[in-house]
């Protein structure tokens, strides 16, 4: 088998690959059943499960798997409304990331507001409330700049859900 293959993992392609790399991989644990794969001249990604018996180093022939489509077409299963509605009201918390699924994401949104209200109970305690009465405020700012970034990446179709692929259906 002297082909070239290339590896999708989520959104990210790699390649080419010889058969060996890829088996090398694949016993390492690099790639695992969820991957996709394309040869050179195919023009469809097909699951590197259809492969795992000559990955193992069995010589069993292969059945021409089910095709799927081109990893570039494939969108979210999320909807662009229910994220735009949840980043209009509660995107200072990060509510429209963690419904996208970018749970990293919406932890960082919540985490200003909430040191922000830390910061002013220690700072209150500390005889500086003037310090404390400014820092909250900027913190929702900060986060209000972020929520209105992904508030036009929304609107334009260029955000993207938890696994990298854009959101683009409204409803």
């Amino acid at each position: 088998m002297d082909d070239r293959y290339y590896i999708a993992l989520g959104p990210e392609q790699k390649g080419p690959y010889t058969f060996a790399q890829l088996q090398s991989m694949w016993r390492s644990g690099t790639i695992t059943a969820d991957a996709l794969y394309c040869q050179e001249g195919f023009d469809k990604w097909v699951p590197i499960s259809s492969l795992t018996h000559l990955l193992d180093g069995q010589s069993a022939p292969v059945m021409p798997p089910a095709q799927q489509p081109a990893l570039a077409g494939l969108e979210s299963d999320k909807r662009i409304l229910p994220a735009l509605i949840l980043c209009f009201f509660l995107g200072v918390i990060g509510a429209h990331a963690f419904y996208a699924g970018r749970p990293r994401q919406g932890i960082l949104f919540l985490a200003f507001p909430v040191l922000a209200v830390l910061f002013a109970i220690v700072m209150s305690s500390a005889d500086r409330p003037g310090l404390a009465s400014l820092f909250l405020p900027l913190a929702l700012i900060f986060a209000a700049v972020f929520a209105f970034g992904d508030l036009i990446r929304l609107l334009v179709g260029a955000y993207k859900d938890g696994s990298g692929r854009k959101i683009t259906r409204w409803t």
